[in-house]
């Protein structure tokens, strides 16, 4: 049996209140079940203690049903199985998806799902490591630390700084909800992602330079005092990519035309060009001279 921490989860802070759904396919077509109904449980999956059963699922349209899990249902952080019951010609039918509760995060709770789903696409360059328990950087394992979605979230407005700011034009956008112009995600979003993830690098880089070098150990311990140096390696994989699409995205914002043209005065220059006589001006006919 597959290890249940290796499922594809919705991520979702502590004591938030956020919709998960299910979208049910007849042929190919997203089509009602029976009746249209749809009955949902939740579970914890460690403790199997019922969240809550039976619960009536919202039809938001043809195939897509929804339920809305409240602050009461996501005030235990944990792995918990979201389980849809219904029936497709008269048999009965479940499906099973899993939710990961996590730590209280406002900040990423503040961002609207376009930009959320950026923190998601820069969460899961990192979910694979497999030096921490459910995976994700080896960081997030210590208490002191506060290493998830909170944290790229402030990272992300880190990174949008420095592309603010990096080189001309200078702009002003930023992250919903603060007031302004916002970062237009639709058109550069990649762009937004890369740099998140390369300020994220350097963010893990800073966080293993206070690694203590024991002393007087003879059993055989985990050493993890090269991290901040593999790390580096791992950004300058990315450096070259993330310049070029810089270069381009400020380029597009400089004001230029589609076509540029530049309007330079005057006729041939050089050694036997017009400008060569004393006192001649840029302007003047293609008269050329020649010295002997």
């Amino acid at each position: 049996m597959a290890n249940p921490d290796l499922a594809e989860r919705t991520w979702i802070s502590r004591y938030s209140i956020k919709t998960v759904g299910l979208m049910v396919h007849r042929s190919g077509v997203l089509d009602d079940p029976d009746g249209n109904a749809v009955l949902v449980d939740m579970v914890n999956e460690s403790t199997q203690a019922v969240v809550f059963e039976d619960s009536v699922a919202q039809r938001e349209e043809a195939g897509v049903y929804s339920v809305e899990l409240d602050t009461n249902d996501t005030a235990a952080p944990g792995y918990y199985r979201v389980i849809w019951r219904f029936q497709i010609n008269g048999q009965d039918q479940t499906e099973e998806t899993f939710v990961e509760v996590g730590q209280s995060a406002p900040d990423y709770d503040a961002l609207d799902e376009n930009f959320q789903g950026v923190v998601e696409a820069v969460w899961w360059k990192f979910a694979d490591l497999f030096d921490s328990p459910q995976g994700g950087p080896h960081l997030q394992v210590y208490f002191q630390t506060h290493f998830g979605r909170g944290r790229l979230t402030q990272i992300m407005r880190s990174a949008l700084g420095r592309i603010n700011l990096v080189s001309q034009p200078h702009q002003t956008f930023v992250i919903p909800p603060m007031q302004g112009a916002a970062f237009p995600l639709g058109d550069w979003g990649g762009l937004l992602e890369l740099a998140t993830y390369i300020e994220t690098l350097k963010h893990l880089i800073r966080s293993y330079t206070e690694q203590p070098d024991a002393q007087g150990i003879t059993t055989a311990r985990l050493d993890r005092r090269d991290y901040m140096q593999r790390w580096k390696e791992v950004l300058e994989m990315e450096r070259d990519d993330y310049k070029s699409m810089l270069d381009a995205y400020k380029i597009a914002f400089m004001g230029l035309s589609t076509s540029p043209r530049v309007l330079v005065s005057g006729g041939v220059y050089g050694n036997y060009g017009p400008t060569r006589l004393a006192g001649s001006a840029a302007t003047r006919p293609r008269y050329y001279a020649r010295f002997y």
